[in-house]
């Protein structure tokens, strides 16, 4: 692959309450005066004076809580390892279903995983938008271009348009949501082949989906690569072993979006993107779950 100043309060040189609060007389910087026929003394350090509001001691500070726990991940780590180890394709896709259903329901179930992605929907929503506005009659890429203010990007190429677009359509931020969604844009523009490139000019449906299902399930390897996947892609002994890894795990996630696109019927209407797109990934991270059931009720 391409890959979420506090106040300390008073101290003894800046205390919160003014100097004055406490003299009886009221008077900003005056200390209140002797009884007659005795001389003022001096306090010996530790003991109560009269009149003196006594604060209670300070109980030791408690420790500060742990750092939320990411242990419910463990079982999802360790049947992606699992496959990981594997040289035979069956194993690995049950190792994939497991790890996934694991991620996804220790998520919160589809809706919940989904719910986790917001950053992804919103820019699968945006590139959704602009492709099927440029696919409508009578409009293109460049007239869609212009209407969004970016007429700058209209004489470059089609190619060149696309990574431009990186910023309209992701989110900026240096955070890691952020960070996946900028990695699984550049990766679904790097899989359409050159000689579709001219395609999206004017995008037909299948192009739409082409390009939406690749970068749906790009943001989706990303989510579950960094919760069950880490390290994992450093497991298989050679290099292209694990570029097999990658590639095979690639495939296996897209495969399961493309079940999504189809049982939510993917193809886009203007003005309906945004309810489109979410349903997807709920369906998605819905048959994700379920992959990692179905094989556990097969064995």
């Amino acid at each position: 692959m391409g890959t979420s100043t506090p106040f300390d309060g008073g101290n003894n040189s800046n205390p919160l309450l003014p100097s004055w609060l406490e003299n009886p007389s009221g008077t900003p910087g005056t200390a209140p005066a002797a009884p007659p026929g005795q001389q003022p003394t001096s306090p010996q350090p530790g003991t109560p004076q009269p009149g003196t509001p006594q604060q209670p001691s300070t109980p030791p500070a408690s420790p500060a809580p742990p750092p939320p726990s990411e242990q419910r991940y463990t079982p999802g780590r360790k049947a992606f390892n699992k496959g990981a180890r594997s040289g035979d394709a069956g194993d690995r896709e049950r190792s994939f279903g497991r790890a996934a259903s694991s991620y996804v329901s220790r998520s919160g179930g589809g809706g919940g995983a989904s719910a986790r992605a917001s950053s992804d929907r919103r820019a699968a929503g945006r590139l959704a938008d602009f492709l099927v506005r440029a696919g409508a009659d009578g409009s293109d890429i460049r007239q869609e271009l212009r209407r969004l203010n970016l007429a700058s990007l209209a004489q470059r190429s089609t190619a060149e348009i696309f990574d431009a677009l990186i910023d309209y359509v992701c989110e900026p931020g240096g955070d890691l949501d952020e960070a996946f969604v900028r990695d699984a844009y550049s990766e679904a523009l790097h899989e359409v082949p050159p000689d579709m490139i001219d395609q999206l000019e004017r995008p037909d449906s299948a192009m739409i989906n082409f390009v939406l299902e690749r970068f749906i399930a790009n943001t989706i390897m990303s989510r579950l690569l960094n919760a069950v996947g880490n390290g994992a892609i450093t497991l298989p002994e050679t290099a292209s072993s694990a570029v097999s890894l990658n590639d095979s795990f690639r495939d296996w996630v897209l495969g399961r979006v493309q079940d999504a696109m189809e049982a939510t019927h993917g193809v886009f209407r203007e003005g309906q993107v945004s309810a489109q797109i979410d349903r997807i990934f709920e369906a998605a991270y819905g048959i994700l779950e379920r992959a990692g059931q179905e094989e556990a009720d097969d064995q």
